[in-house]
């Protein structure tokens, strides 16, 4: 009986292992090139919450990034300002998104300069320490939609 009990935890456990990261999707996404001579650049994407509970963003990061975060831009007494946002929570059914003027992914300090064609990978880190991790097409411009 004792044996059979722990079996249960140990598959409960296992499959609640499967992590928040299972129920986002990330479509859409794209970073801006680089014009010679700027090392940062933003990112840009639509992410979906398809789970039944609350998923929250804690931070981003890309390997061509010394520091990447998420920002919002707002507009403040007819002046753009942007601001670092400490967290993102999207809630079940939910659909956040990133995009120019708006919700979006910093890159700062890239290692290499961002152009047309190229693919970069993203990752979110979620509050469970999990982390959801998707390529971002490189586009001076949006261009067509792509699922991941």
């Amino acid at each position: 009986m004792t044996l059979r009990a722990l079996f249960v935890i140990a598959l409960t456990l296992a499959s609640s292992g499967s992590g928040a990261s299972d129920n986002l999707i990330i479509s859409d996404a794209w970073v801006r090139a680089t014009p010679p001579g700027k090392m940062m650049t933003a990112g840009y994407a639509s992410i979906e919450n398809v789970g039944k509970d609350v998923i929250t963003i804690t931070g981003v990061s890309a390997e061509v990034a010394g520091h990447t975060s998420l920002h919002e831009t707002r507009i403040e007494r007819d002046r753009s300002t942007m601001r670092p946002v400490a967290q993102l929570s999207i809630k079940a059914g939910e659909r956040v998104s990133l995009k120019p003027g708006g919700l979006h992914i910093m890159l700062m300090k890239l290692s290499e300069l961002l152009t047309d064609g190229q693919s970069i990978d993203i990752c979110l880190e979620l509050e469970n320490n999990d982390s959801l991790c998707s390529a971002f097409s490189v586009a001076r411009h949006r261009k067509a939609a792509h699922h991941h």
